[in-house]
C-alpha cells in the first residue's frame, strides 16, 4: 500500500518458531524497535476494525533479487488482518535457513486490500473499489502530529470512493491499488505510477533500518519484473495487469544467515492511525505504517 499509517501501539502479527538461530550477524532485537515518522492525510484518522492483506512472499535478499531467503514463501497466499494482533496464528510455519549475506529487505503482497472500520460518523462502504482521480479532499495534513492546514483550499488527492456517512451502507471495503496514481479513466496518469514509489513505510528487520524502500507494482506471473522507470505512458500494460505489490529495499547493514539456524521470527503491523476518512466522508486512502521484522536467537 502506498500510504500506510505507523505509530505508537505495534502489532505482533507472527510469533513462530523458525530455523534461524544466530541468523543475522548483527545485533538483533527481542523488543519492538524505535518509531520512525508520522503521516496523516486530514483529521479523521482510525485504526481499523479490520484490514486483511495477503503476504506471498518476506525475506531477505541481494539487490537484483536472483538470491533470496524468504522467510514466508507461499505461491497461494496468506490472508492476514493486520489490524488485529491476534488474528493470524501460522502465517509462517516454518523456515528452512538458505545461508549467505544478504543486503536488501523484499516483500510480494497482492494489490487488493480488505479494509473495515469507521470514525467521527464516517464508515466504509461495502463493495469494490480502485484508486480515483482526486477522491480525497482534506484540509488538514498532519507530519509527527503537527498540523500544516490549507488556509482558504482544499487538498486533492486520489483516493478511493469506499466511505459514506451512512451507518446502512457500512461494511467491508474491497480496495485495489491499480497505480499510485490516476487520470480520470482510472489508467496511469504519470510515467512512474507503477513505480518506483516511496512508500509511506517505515521498515526494519532487527531494528536495523531499511534505506532506500522502493515500492512497485507488478503480475503475479513475474513479481520480481517491473516496468522501467523512464518506460513511455503509451507502452504502459493495462492496470488490469497489476495484482502484485513488490517491496525492494536496501539494509542499512548486511545481514548473514548461518548454516543450521535457528530461532523466532517476529513481525510487527503498527495502524494505530492506519486509515484515513476524507473531509466529505466519501473517500478514504491509507496513512504512514510501521512494519519491523526481528529475529531472536536460542
Amino acid at each position: 500500500m502506498y500510504k500506510f499509517q505507523t505509530k505508537k501501539m505495534k502489532n505482533l502479527i507472527i510469533k513462530t518458531a523458525a530455523t534461524i538461530s544466530s541468523l543475522f550477524s548483527l545485533s538483533l532485537l527481542s523488543t519492538m524497535p524505535a518509531i520512525g515518522g508520522n503521516e496523516q492525510y486530514g483529521e479523521n484518522s482510525f485504526r481499523p476494525d479490520s484490514l486483511k492483506v495477503t503476504f506471498y512472499e518476506i525475506g531477505l535478499s541481494n539487490a537484483d533479487l536472483s538470491n533470496v531467503f524468504s522467510v514466508l514463501n507461499n505461491p497461494i497466499g496468506v490472508e492476514s488482518n493486520i489490524a488485529d494482533p491476534n488474528a493470524v496464528n501460522n502465517l509462517v510455519t516454518g523456515v528452512d535457513a538458505n545461508p549467505g549475506t544478504y543486503t536488501h529487505f523484499y516483500a510480494v503482497i497482492s494489490n487488493t486490500y480488505k479494509v473495515k472500520g469507521s470514525s467521527n460518523g464516517c464508515y466504509t462502504k461495502s463493495g469494490s473499489y480502485k484508486l480515483s482521480n482526486e477522491s480525497y479532499n482534506y484540509k488538514t495534513y498532519f507530519k509527527d502530529g503537527i498540523p500544516d492546514t490549507c488556509d482558504g483550499c482544499t487538498y486533492d488527492t486520489d483516493g478511493y470512493y469506499a466511505a459514506t456517512s451512512s451507518l446502512s451502507d457500512f461494511g467491508e471495503a474491497i480496495i485495489t491499488e491499480q497505480a499510485y496514481g490516476v487520470g480520470n479513466n482510472g489508467e496511469p496518469d504519470f510515467i512512474g505510477n507503477y513505480g518506483p514509489a516511496t512508500p509511506s513505510t517505515t521498515i526494519s528487520v532487527g531494528g536495523v533500518e531499511v534505506k532506500s524502500m522502493n515500492l512497485y507494482l507488478t503480475n503475479s506471473t513475474n513479481p520480481y519484473s517491473y516496468i522501467a522507470e523512464n518506460t513511455p505512458l503509451n507502452e504502459y500494460p493495462a492496470s488490469s495487469t497489476r495484482d502484485r505489490a513488490l517491496y525492494i529495499g536496501e539494509l542499512s547493514q548486511s545481514v548473514t544467515v548461518e548454516e543450521g539456524s535457528k530461532g523466532i521470527v517476529q513481525l510487527y503491523f503498527d495502524f494505530s492511525k492506519g486509515v484515513g476518512f476524507d473531509d466529505d466522508c466519501d473517500s478514504i486512502q491509507f496513512n504512514s505504517n510501521y512494519f519491523d521484522m526481528s529475529v531472536i536467537t536460542e
